[in-house]
């Protein structure tokens, strides 16, 4: 089934809303959970409090970062395997 762009819009901006301002990237290596519900993997590598508007409107199906999305210091060496964002508490 494929949805009308306006519905893949919405979908997207709706994430942005469930998650909130201010959510925190955490960037890990090893493979990524199978589902989201599944524990944390790997190591973190990197953790990054992202702008309080983080996303751009969606627009033809996708979003635009926003704002400065960086790490001033890097919490362990290795390579990337994936990454989450959680709400600004850091754990949701």
């Amino acid at each position: 089934m494929d949805f009308a762009i306006f519905v893949k819009n919405a979908s997207l901006n709706a994430i942005e809303t469930a998650i909130g301002t201010s959510p925190v990237c955490r960037i890990r290596t090893g493979a990524k959970p199978t589902a989201p519900e599944d524990a944390d993997s790997g190591t973190v590598l990197a953790t990054m409090t992202l702008p309080s508007d983080w996303m751009g409107d969606a627009a033809s199906a996708a979003k635009a970062l926003i704002g400065t999305w960086q790490d001033s210091a890097a919490d362990a060496d290795g390579i990337a395997g994936h990454f989450r964002i959680y709400q600004s508490d850091g754990t949701t």
